[in-house]
């Protein structure tokens, strides 16, 4: 059987996973949200990656979730929802329909502590005590989210009749 060589930043992110598998979620370097009034545009995939999930399923699976949840930040313009999950988490990521992951290379916009409301980007929870979401958990909660939308609600998506 082959082996496979690991970096010690793919055994760091490895491990930064199953330490949020057994509860204890922290970001793998240390992060603060923005100061001041501005959003800033923050890289995924040192502190933490993201999960972004469209209105209709985000609010169910936001509501599964109750205080299992992180923080979740909300676009305003399209009602879409991120979460931000341990750093390497996205690419162990199982893919969902209409869901995306966002890891390294990738960029995020990120309100500053204290917006609750528009405009812009805002915290529907603050990262106040918990920063960061259990992937499987909220995996979990956007699957069931995804698997209770009926075909005619998904776009592009067309109901058959037998």
């Amino acid at each position: 059987m082959p082996t496979t060589n690991r970096t010690s930043q793919d055994r760091a992110r490895r491990a930064n996973i199953a330490a949020a598998a057994a509860g204890a979620i922290q970001p793998a370097v240390p992060w603060i949200p923005p100061n001041g009034t501005d959003s800033q545009m923050q890289p995924a995939g040192i502190a933490w990656d993201a999960v972004r999930a469209p209105s209709r399923i985000a609010r169910l699976a936001l509501a599964a979730l109750c205080d299992e949840a992180g923080a979740v930040i909300r676009d305003p313009y399209n009602g879409d929802l991120y979460w931000l999950l341990p750093a390497g988490a996205g690419a162990e990521w199982e893919p969902l329909p209409d869901v995306t992951t966002y890891g390294t290379a990738c960029y995020i916009e990120v309100p500053p502590l204290g917006r609750t409301g528009g405009p812009g980007p805002y915290w529907i929870r603050e990262p106040r005590g918990r920063l960061l979401t259990h992937p499987a958990t909220l995996h979990a909660a956007l699957a069931a989210a995804v698997a209770e939308q009926r075909p005619g609600d998904r776009p592009g998506a067309r109901e058959v009749h037998p």
